[in-house]
C-alpha cells in the first residue's frame, strides 16, 4: 500500500497547491478527492510509494481519501484554509480558499513536476468528467463499494502515462 503513515506536511501542502493552481468553478470536495487519488496513485505507479501516505476507499464517485477530512480540519483550525459553501443543485458544494501559499519545498522534485501535471491535466475538468475517468481506471474497478483500493492496481492507470517530460511541453 502507499506509505505506512500520513505525511501530514505533504497532505496539507498538496492541497493548499491543488486549491491554489485548480481552484475554478469545479473544485468542490469531490474534485479535490479524485487530485489527491491522482497524486498519489500515480506516484505510486511511477516511483512505488503514495505522497500523502493515505488510504483510499471505493465510494460512489469514486476513490476517497480516508484522512481528507481530518487534514482539511487541521489546515481550517491553523487558517491556513477557508472553507464556505454556496447551493449547488439538491446539495451545498465547498468552496475553498487558500489563506497561505503551499510549501513547495516538501515535496521531491518528481512530486512537484506531478502537482503540475495533474493541475494541467484535470484544471478544466468538470466534476462529472474526472468522477467518470476514476471509474474507468483499474483501482476503482477492480475494488468493492465500501472497500479500500490496493495501490497494486495503480500500475495500469494510463493517465499522465507517457515520458514525463511531456508533462511540461
Amino acid at each position: 500500500m502507499g506509505n505506512a503513515t500520513i505525511n501530514q506536511a505533504k497532505y496539507e501542502n498538496a492541497i493548499l497547491y491543488f486549491v491554489q493552481h485548480c481552484n475554478n468553478q469545479y473544485l468542490g470536495a469531490t474534485k479535490l478527492n479524485k487530485l489527491l487519488y491522482y497524486l498519489d496513485f500515480l506516484n505510486y505507479r511511477d516511483r512505488g510509494k503514495s505522497v500523502t501516505g493515505d488510504e483510499y476507499y471505493h465510494m460512489q464517485y469514486g476513490p476517497i481519501p480516508s484522512s481528507v477530512e481530518t487534514v482539511m480540519s487541521a489546515l481550517c483550525e491553523s487558517e491556513k484554509i477557508k472553507v464556505t459553501g454556496e447551493p449547488f443543485k439538491e446539495t451545498m458544494r465547498k468552496i475553498y480558499k487558500a489563506e497561505e501559499k503551499p510549501d513547495v519545498t516538501v515535496f521531491s522534485k518528481e512530486e512537484q513536476e506531478l502537482l503540475v501535471a495533474i493541475c494541467k491535466e484535470f484544471k478544466e475538468c468538470s466534476i462529472d468528467t474526472i468522477v467518470a475517468q476514476t471509474h474507468l481506471e483499474a483501482p476503482w474497478f477492480y475494488s468493492m463499494p465500501h472497500d479500500k483500493i490496493d495501490y497494486e492496481y495503480a500500475h495500469s492507470i494510463e493517465v499522465l502515462d507517457g515520458d514525463e517530460d511531456d508533462y511540461f511541453s
